[in-house]
């Protein structure tokens, strides 16, 4: 092997290195700035649960009592939940960023991304932070409750549309079964 194939492989070696450098570095950039945007975001994740969790008390939860509307109330229960799963996932990144920092966040986002969530949930229990688990605890449950809600009453909505298209099926075939009764 002579010297110049050696020198290239050298440099591919070192390009390759310089390279893996690069992208692990804007990947620390990314996590970095995710860990920091949660916190500064954390000043209106509170208002916004709360207006969520009061659209959902006070306007969805009338109208899933309601058969004609439990459709609308599905996806209004669903988009709840999807705020509140967002809003948890911002608190058990923030919440765990500035008590373990950032190798507890990169623990959490290699645990399939959520995992924030449940290293927050233990970053909480270990210090102590029992109104912190509580609420990790209260908002997990809200966000889920809240999708299995969903779930059940578009369940709810589709029933009641399949028996609303049978029905008419029916009228439909017996009305023209009555026309051709009618017609000499």
């Amino acid at each position: 092997m002579s010297i110049t194939e050696r020198l290239k492989e050298v440099g591919s070696i070192i390009a390759g290195l310089a390279i893996f450098v690069g992208i692990a570095a804007i990947g620390i950039g990314l996590l970095t700035g995710a860990a920091e945007f949660s916190i500064w975001v954390l000043e209106w994740t509170f208002p916004s649960f709360s207006i969520a969790l009061l659209v959902s008390i006070v306007l969805l939860a009338p109208l899933s009592l309601i058969p004609s509307t439990r459709g609308y109330s599905a996806v209004g229960f669903m988009f709840a939940s999807i705020v509140f799963s967002t809003i948890l996932w911002l608190w058990g990144m923030a919440y765990t960023y500035s008590v373990w920092g950032m190798l507890g966040v990169i623990v959490g986002l290699v645990l399939l991304g959520i995992g924030v969530v449940p290293v927050a949930m233990v970053a909480a229990l270990i210090h102590g932070d029992w109104s912190t688990l509580g609420i990790f605890v209260v908002a997990g449950i809200v966000s889920i409750g809240f999708r299995g809600l969903s779930g059940r009453l578009a369940e709810k909505a589709d029933e009641r549309a399949y028996v609303i298209t049978e029905r008419r099926k029916v009228a439909v075939i017996t009305n023209k079964d009555q026309d051709c009764l009618t017609d000499p």
